[in-house]
């Protein structure tokens, strides 16, 4: 966000708003829109959405008692700043929404979920609360991530800095206490280049890569041994190609369709999880790729079956523009190490060194990896 100075009030301008593309959205409506509670003022007037409105005011009185603070101070703090949240949304959707309306629906929305995050931090709090059943955490949780139902983390922080919270209560700091309710997971080094694949797992398979799937040790927080979520790697010396497990669920789609939503939005320069879903695109041509990883234990599909797995997995880049998003990168990004390439032909070429297991004589790929160090990095396949 920037602050551009003009007359005597200030005006802002935001790098990208709180929206979905169309040509995302067109692809998949319903992962956009919220099936249980709305924040924000985008989908406020779905009608759907209202019987949540009591559980917000119930959920803002605990909030104010807890924090012993006072609800008029909290509108006036927002207030202050109520131009800079609206600038976060489109003009289109928020200039019929007048003042008060605006301002008390921000802190209604945010004290909600400040006063959820504090509840879950404390699962006995949420078990006995009578406004949340038992089927209904997962469905929050996943309303709360979607791209267009959100409030700027400045709303947050302003009426979380207000809360005069007991010394004996323990409350952690806001951003532990969103990261350890978002399940937040490290990211690897994000290389120059991003990924480019012309074969698929069958392919690579009967060329003699070897797949294997890493799954996530609760105990280290990690997957295998030091591997982060989204960290692909490739063993030269044995012809092993690392990823971490994936589950394959409706959720977990719709969840993916709105990250990338949000790096295609606004971080173009850190799209990780649209590197990740399309070098997967790349492996999964047809249902016997994902059987395959399936059986290497990269994938878990829950879904109706591997043409399903298939289709879902192809969709998630539908859309993306990689021409885009290199230029921009070149234009924005800087690493402080060049990466390492090293090729490998596999052919009857005499500079050949395929590893054990390759079939010299029936493989004609030639790929291209790129990385930092021997347990990491981004793989860079080219025909």
């Amino acid at each position: 966000m920037t602050t551009i100075s003009g007359g005597s009030e200030p005006q802002f301008s935001i790098g990208g708003l709180i929206n979905v593309p169309d040509h995302l959205r067109k692809l998949d409506e319903q992962a956009f829109t919220p099936l249980l509670i709305s924040i924000g003022p985008i989908h406020r007037s779905n009608a759907k959405l209202q019987t949540m409105n009591e559980c917000k005011e119930r959920f803002r009185d605990s909030f104010i008692q807890r924090a012993n603070i006072d609800l008029d101070y909290l509108k006036d703090t927002i207030r202050g700043r109520e131009d800079e949240i609206r600038s976060y949304y489109a003009e289109t959707i928020v200039s019929s929404i007048s003042s008060d309306d605006f301002v008390t629906m921000i802190v209604v929305d945010g004290v909600f979920i400040l006063e959820y995050i504090l509840k879950q931090s404390d699962p006995r709090s949420v078990v006995n609360d009578p406004m949340i059943a038992d089927w209904m955490p997962p469905f929050l949780k996943f309303d709360l991530v979607l791209l267009e139902n959100q409030l700027p983390f400045l709303v947050l922080e302003m009426l979380f800095e207000q809360a005069n919270f007991p010394a004996e209560s323990g409350i952690q700091p806001l951003r532990e206490l969103a990261t350890k309710f978002l399940e937040n997971d490290l990211l690897p080094k994000r290389i120059f280049g991003g990924a480019k694949l012309s074969y698929s797992a069958i392919q690579l398979h009967g060329a003699g890569v070897k797949f294997k799937g890493l799954k996530f040790d609760e105990g280290t927080g990690f997957y295998g041994q030091e591997k982060r979520l989204l960290g692909i790697s490739f063993d030269f010396k044995n012809g092993v190609l690392e990823i971490p497990c994936i589950e394959l669920n409706v959720e977990k789609i719709r969840l993916i369709r709105n990250i990338i939503a949000l790096e295609q939005s606004n971080y173009v320069g850190d799209a990780y999880v649209t590197d990740f879903f399309g070098f997967l695109d790349f492996l999964i041509n047809s249902s016997r790729d994902v059987d395959l990883l399936c059986d290497k234990e990269i994938l878990v599909n829950y879904l109706r079956d591997s043409n399903t797995a298939t289709s879902v997995v192809n969709s998630l880049n539908s859309s993306i523009f990689w021409a885009i998003m290199l230029t921009i990168i070149q234009g924005t990004m800087t690493y402080e190490d060049s990466p390492r390439r090293l090729e490998y032909r596999f052919c009857n070429h005499p500079l050949c060194i395929p590893w054990p297991g390759c079939n010299a004589s029936s493989c004609k790929l030639h790929f291209q990896i790129a990385s930092t160090s021997a347990w990491t990095g981004t793989l860079r396949f080219t025909a």
